[in-house]
């Protein structure tokens, strides 16, 4: 019984830690924002792009999606960049408490006869086959 006790007040001490860099964040309403330091936007990162089928992960940018407006990566730690991570703001905005459906992100034109545009089409299309994914 003795040494349960120290324990006990042990354990509610280690029951809260704190890693450097992944620190919570407080979402409110739009409302409530300006009065308080919670933020209203809701940021989506993305990561690699990978497949069962093929060994061979792709950046974000490799592939012609949207891109982000700030176009910044993230900061990341030795391990993140030893595994092949590279976490980098997507164009996705989501506001908290507000429901959305089908917005439209980005418009991308490709004219015919663009040989830039073909090789850019083709590279989409080969992912698409090798079912490669994203890591948000």
């Amino acid at each position: 019984m003795k040494f349960f006790a120290p324990l006990a007040l042990l354990w509610h001490i280690s029951a809260a830690f704190y890693l450097p860099g992944l620190a919570p964040v407080n979402y409110c309403e739009k409302v409530d924002a300006e009065q308080s330091t919670c933020q209203v936007e809701i940021p989506v990162m993305v990561n690699r792009l990978d497949s069962v089928e093929n060994i061979i992960p792709y950046e974000y940018d490799a592939f012609d999606f949207c891109s982000s407006e700030s176009g910044s990566r993230q900061t990341e730690n030795l391990g993140q960049v030893v595994f092949g991570e590279r976490i980098t703001n997507s164009p996705y905005k989501f506001t908290f408490k507000q429901n959305e459906k089908c917005k439209e992100v980005c418009v991308k034109k490709y004219p015919k006869g663009a040989k830039d545009n073909k090789s850019k089409l083709d590279m989409l299309r080969k992912g698409i086959k090798q079912n490669y994914q994203h890591h948000w």
